[in-house]
């Protein structure tokens, strides 16, 4: 192999180790960003601020993650209503799915019951998605990105599966190994809304 190949293949190496890496310190300040924000209230201001820092990140500014998160966190610590009523959603649905239905209930009726609310769980995630999209790359306020979220969950239905669809395999990777979760998850979720949703954004 010529010595210019395989200076090719350790760059592309040693750029994805880095990239990497820049991932898992994402990752590390999106459950910061939440903590700080107390959980409930924090949701949209983590991830919001982890999409601006992919963003950053790709685009090769060279600045480190932890300036980023500085400079834009601020700018996202004002929607705890819509963080509140996402978290409401989802710990709602979750209760479905996670918890036991009673006796009574015939076990098709709670199958129905459990794909519904896995469905709607995840159609949730889909339109925070959207939402939290048009908050960092539109100048739009959040009742209007709420409705345009809603139009481009519709409109851009092929871009919804394949968001729902990643989704999906992240849970199942997460679930299977925590560290994941903990250290990927979140960063990964946004590199892929950055590649699935890039051409959506209007100035």
């Amino acid at each position: 192999m010529k010595k210019g190949v395989v200076s090719i293949i350790e760059s592309k190496f040693l750029s994805l180790i880095d990239l990497i890496y820049q991932l898992v310190k994402s990752s590390f300040f999106f459950w910061i960003t939440l903590v700080k924000n107390f959980v409930f209230f924090g949701l949209t201001a983590s991830f919001c601020t982890t999409l601006k820092i992919i963003e950053e990140i790709l685009l090769g500014n060279g600045t480190p993650t932890r300036i980023l998160y500085k400079e834009i966190s601020p700018e996202y610590k004002g929607y705890k209503g819509l963080s509140m009523v996402t978290s409401f959603l989802l710990i709602y649905f979750s209760a479905f799915i996670i918890l036991p239905f009673p006796n009574s209930i015939s076990s098709n009726t709670a199958s129905i019951i459990k794909f519904s609310m896995i469905y709607l769980f995840l159609l949730s995630l889909v339109l925070f998605t959207y939402i939290s999209w048009i908050l960092v790359n539109m100048d739009l306020s959040v009742k209007q990105s709420i409705m345009f979220g809603f139009y481009l969950m519709i409109k851009r239905f092929l871009r919804t599966i394949i968001l729902i669809l990643f989704m999906i395999v992240l849970f199942s990777l997460s679930y299977k190994n925590f560290i994941f979760f903990i250290f990927l998850a979140p960063a990964i979720y946004a590199l892929g809304v950055r590649i699935v949703l890039k051409n959506i954004v209007v100035r």
